[in-house]
């Protein structure tokens, strides 16, 4: 039975959304700490720096100032760009997802806060890169605007409304900025953020799989 997409234009984030870049993240944020001598966060803690820019993360979770959170994403691009950004893997059922959504008529897009060398780095060595129309990240310093400040431009570039357009994520941050932005939002719960955390920044629709996109992101006509 033919599909149609029930969204003009789709955005998805990239870690803990397509691929599962945990292990990658937290082994080279453990060597970045160790490296400035400064203590190793318990697991629980580490796992936030899966999402939001690292800028952010040194400065909020580990309390560095802007010397050393300058010196700790140095060090971090330097072992991950080599290392630990192929320590990911793609989550089941996505790149299968990512056709039928574009074959459906969607334009299909990755809103990520990872600096766009690096996103692009994951989404071609995973040959997802062909199953997107735009790539929209962070600049180069890994500081943060919110999610919103990468969704926008998506939108324009597509033409699409706001209220035709859907974030897919696994973060507060993502769920806050498709409500900056004026986009609808779904949470999926097998990343790295919470459905607590996503709820208190108005998400309401999640799934607990990729597979479990199928119905709400396609209209059988």
């Amino acid at each position: 039975m033919p599909v149609k997409a029930k969204y003009g234009v789709v955005l998805f984030d990239l870690d803990g959304t397509l691929t599962d870049s945990g292990p990658g993240i937290i082994e080279c944020v453990k060597k970045t700490l160790e490296h400035m001598n400064m203590p190793i966060p318990p697991q629980n803690m580490l796992r936030r720096f899966i999402g939001p820019p690292l800028w952010d993360s040194l400065t909020s979770l580990c309390g560095m100032n802007e010397r050393q959170a300058k010196e700790g994403v140095a060090y971090f691009r330097k072992i991950y760009d080599v290392g630990g950004i192929y320590h990911n893997s793609v989550y089941q059922g996505i790149p299968q997802i990512l056709r039928e959504v574009r074959e459906a008529g969607a334009a299909v897009a990755v809103a990520t806060s990872k600096p766009l060398s690096m996103a692009e780095i994951v989404l071609n060595y995973f040959r997802l890169a062909p199953y997107f129309d735009f790539v929209s990240a962070a600049d180069e310093s890994d500081k943060s605007g919110g999610k919103e400040e990468l969704i926008r431009p998506v939108l324009e570039k597509a033409r699409c409304a706001p209220r035709e357009a859907v974030m897919i994520g696994d973060t507060k941050f993502d769920a806050a900025g498709a409500r900056k932005a004026g986009t609808d939002f779904i949470g999926v719960l097998y990343g790295f953020g919470t459905e607590e955390e996503m709820r208190r920044e108005g998400g309401t629709v999640f799934v607990s799989s990729a597979a479990g996109l199928k119905d709400l992101l396609f209209d059988k006509t």
